[in-house]
């Protein structure tokens, strides 16, 4: 069964980006999710990210490569009671860290980081590349995709509510209407709506996730629609066998107290086939009479009789 969450996020983080604008949005939704900036003790600048996602964590390597042409510090480690690896890349190139942290939104003109460290939506994300670019930084750091055939659930889980806020407000100039929910605490941007998330991952880029994602909800559809039919035809078959054993019943009570001569014609007719053919449907009972008689005419003559055997 695919992981849809771990290929789309593989497809993503190789995803070829060439405008400039486009690679600073991705790395600044990589910065808000998995990353940190502040000093060393003797003052030197740093931008860190860390995080066990593979994927997000080479694309970050990636957008810092080619944003400022320095080669980042990374470092892989595995503790003992990790599971999985956390990787973490360092960037402690004065000059260019400065200019990219500027470029990105997190520090002003006079190199003073902004207190709280938040993209400019309207510098940074005023077109709808941008705003593609960083919702796609945003689900490499923190996003979750279903398998369809199971679920439709997308979600992004953010640092702090004003995250959320800043990610669904782009999500929303995109044309994607999504929600924000918390869990324990921490608040997530989701989407339920199968639409809406195939979406979501056109507008990211994921073409072959978004055909697989198309593909496994048709599928999962198909299997939908097979169930309810098949259940309703369950349905109907158990209240035919119900039917019918009370037909007969009825049938046998009047047989056993009057005998079915006491019937009129048409109705002794009916009776005599239904105990013949105790599993036949109405249909199929009525194409046995003489002349051949509809569903509702046939089910009309066993109502009578069961009106007569219930007297």
């Amino acid at each position: 069964m695919p992981d849809f969450s771990r290929e789309t996020k593989e497809a993503l983080s190789v995803l070829p980006v060439r405008n400039a604008a486009s690679r600073r949005a991705e790395l600044a939704a990589l910065t808000v999710g998995i990353g940190s900036i502040g000093l060393e003790e003797d003052g030197t600048l740093f931008l860190m990210l860390q995080s066990e996602n593979l994927p997000a964590m080479r694309r970050a390597d990636f957008l810092l490569r080619a944003l400022t042409g320095s080669d980042p510090q990374v470092s892989l480690f595995h503790g003992a009671e990790q599971k999985n690896a956390l990787y973490t890349i360092v960037l402690e190139e004065p000059a260019s860290l400065k200019q990219l942290l500027k470029d990105l939104g997190f520090m002003n003109s006079r190199g003073v980081l902004r207190e709280t460290s938040v993209p400019s939506p309207e510098a940074m994300l005023r077109r709808d590349e941008a705003r593609k670019a960083f919702l796609r930084g945003a689900f490499l750091a923190g996003g979750y995709l279903s398998d369809p055939e199971q679920d439709y659930h997308l979600e992004i889980v953010m640092r702090s509510e004003e995250r959320a806020q800043e990610l669904r407000s782009v999500m929303q100039a995109l044309g994607i209407t999504a929600r924000i929910t918390h869990r324990k605490g921490v608040p997530l941007i989701y989407l339920k709506e199968s639409e809406a998330i195939s979406d979501v991952l056109g507008l990211m880029g994921a073409v072959r996730s978004r055909l697989a994602w198309e593909n496994a909800r048709v599928l999962h559809s198909m299997k939908g629609n097979i169930n309810r039919q098949v259940n309703c035809e369950m349905a109907n078959l158990e209240k035919s066998v119900k039917a019918g054993a009370a037909q007969i019943d009825a049938i046998r009570r009047i047989e056993e107290s009057e005998g079915l001569g006491a019937l009129p014609p048409s109705l002794r007719e009916v009776a005599k086939l239904r105990l013949a053919y105790p599993d036949a449907s109405l249909q199929e009972l009525g194409e046995r009479m003489d002349p051949p008689l509809g569903k509702s005419g046939v089910n009309h003559r066993l109502r009578r009789i069961m009106e007569l055997a219930g007297k």
